[in-house]
């Protein structure tokens, strides 16, 4: 006979607070994967595993927080600090039994979908929130994450050990079209904001991070950011447009002081950037839904089993891929320059450096076409040497600039430095581009940055992001130059082999 569920506030902490939190499946294979090089790991590229999983993050921020000696100590907010303040060959000692979601709902496959849905919204509204912190030049930016992240560990929690009542309050929100606060609250008999706040001190939240998850912190710039990003996403689990999404965007416009339009692109980008993780979940991100145009949304009926780790990307995911721009992924762009950075030594050929570097410019640039064109031995030409982006018989892969007659390339090449050609400059440079390369790599912006190795010019990148209105912009342009210029570093090493 099943037990009664908890009636009041403090019961229902008391029960979920004891339980035991779970991760993914995914995630302890990732582990298992980094475990025998434990040693030379960087605190970032374990952060990059643990911040795709909400409870693996919540397991380790509490175990950092605990291990504080002191009550003076300074609280551990971010996934690297914790890491770092832990020690990776601690870290793995420590999460040695980690019990898989899947494994602990194997019997519940509705309940492990309907899981695995919140833990999708949660990477998406912590990367809506990300954004707003990057546009705002917060210097904090993982703190917003995380908050965001964290926010529905409370509903996460109540899907594991009390399906029932999680399924009551997400049927309710359907049905009603109610904010989930409201529902929340007249099912459970509290404010969701008290459930959430009295969590978070059982768990040994951060202070900042308490503070950033309370909603009644709205008026507070950084909550009010990790709040919008959770709006996003969890309305645009029903369609991106609306009443309450127009509203949502349009306050994020005023408090970033952009218009409206440009606003909902960064958005539907960001969008874009978080579902490119969704084969950890499973279950078709929020972005699959933007080729929709506006509509009423008829409610879907709930999937009749739990979807399978093999199955294929979802259609509307790939309609996306074709549609909507790509977007920077940080996290990937940190790691790759940390790689790079921890090869200096000389450890990577070539082929492993440039790889690396190609990964940083699509996957954490978001940049479509990469070029890497070295100088021939007789210096007469820049010629392609690696390409990314580029499918075979793309003209870009016959990359080739003659460098024996004055152009913009040409110019480059006097001392290492960077282009972005755009509509500001076209007019000026736009003559520089010799007509056959001009063929080459058609019309539309690009970034173009020379490398040098001790003093004298190797080579040259170029970059686009020429996909139906797909823009560059300023943020994407300096970390391309700051990419090239790790990548003449690494380089610069390679030579001294």
């Amino acid at each position: 006979m099943s037990q009664p569920l908890p009636g009041t506030l403090l019961e229902w902490v008391a029960f979920l607070g004891n339980q035991d939190v779970p991760v993914l499946r995914r995630t302890i294979r990732e582990l298992d994967r980094l475990r025998p090089s434990a040693e030379r790991l960087t605190a970032s590229q374990l952060a990059v595993v643990v911040l795709r999983d909400p409870l693996m993050t919540l397991k380790l921020l509490r175990l950092a927080n605990s291990a504080r000696r002191g009550r003076l100590s300074t609280e551990i907010t971010s996934v690297e600090h914790a890491i770092i303040m832990l020690g990776a060959v601690p870290l793995f000692k420590n999460f040695s039994s980690l019990v898989a979601l899947e494994d602990m709902l194997a019997e519940q496959p509705l309940v492990l979908s309907s899981v695995l849905q919140v833990y999708s919204r949660s990477l998406h509204a912590a990367y809506q929130a990300r954004q707003w912190a990057i546009q705002h030049q917060d210097i904090r930016v993982e703190e917003v994450f995380i908050a965001a992240l964290l926010h529905d560990m409370g509903n996460i929690m109540l899907w594991i050990y009390a399906p029932q009542r999680a399924r009551e309050i997400r049927d309710a929100v359907q049905r009603e079209h109610l904010y989930y606060g409201v529902v929340h609250e007249k099912i459970m008999g509290f404010p969701v904001a008290d459930f959430r706040l009295a969590l978070a001190a059982v768990w040994r939240f951060p202070e900042m991070l308490v503070e950033l998850v309370d909603c009644r912190n709205a008026g507070v710039p950084r909550a009010q950011g990790v709040l919008l990003g959770v709006s996003i996403a969890h309305l645009s689990e029903r369609g991106w447009y609306g009443p309450q999404m127009e509203a949502t965007l349009e306050a994020m416009a005023d408090n970033l002081n952009l218009p409206l339009e440009t606003t909902t692109w960064l958005v539907h980008q960001t969008a874009v950037s978080a579902a490119r993780h969704w084969q950890w979940y499973g279950v078709a991100p929020a972005a699959a839904w933007l080729p929709m145009l506006p509509g009423s949304w008829e409610e879907e009926p709930l999937p009749d089993a739990a979807p399978d780790e093999k199955k294929t990307q979802p259609e509307h995911t790939e309609i996306v891929g074709e549609r909507v721009c790509m977007m920077p992924d940080p996290a990937r762009l940190q790691q790759v320059m940390d790689e790079i950075g921890a090869h200096l030594d000389g450890s990577l050929d070539l082929h492993d450096m440039m790889t690396l570097v190609l990964q940083g410019m699509h996957e954490g640039l978001g940049l479509e076409h990469i070029v890497f064109s070295l100088i021939s031995r007789d210096r007469t030409f820049l010629k392609t040497k690696y390409v990314h982006g580029a499918p075979p018989g793309s003209p870009l892969r016959q990359f080739e600039v003659d460098l024996r007659s004055p152009n913009l390339f040409v110019r480059l090449l006097e001392k290492m430095q960077g282009v972005w050609f755009g509509p500001a400059n076209a007019k000026n440079l736009g003559p520089m581009i010799p007509p056959e390369v001009r063929k080459i790599i058609g019309e539309g912006e690009f970034f173009a940055m020379s490398i040098f190795v001790h003093g004298k010019p190797v080579g040259l990148f170029y970059a686009d992001r020429k996909r139906g209105d797909c823009r560059l912009d300023e943020h994407t342009y300096i970390e391309f130059k700051k990419l090239c210029v790790r990548a003449a570093d690494g380089l610069a090493h390679l030579a001294r082999k």
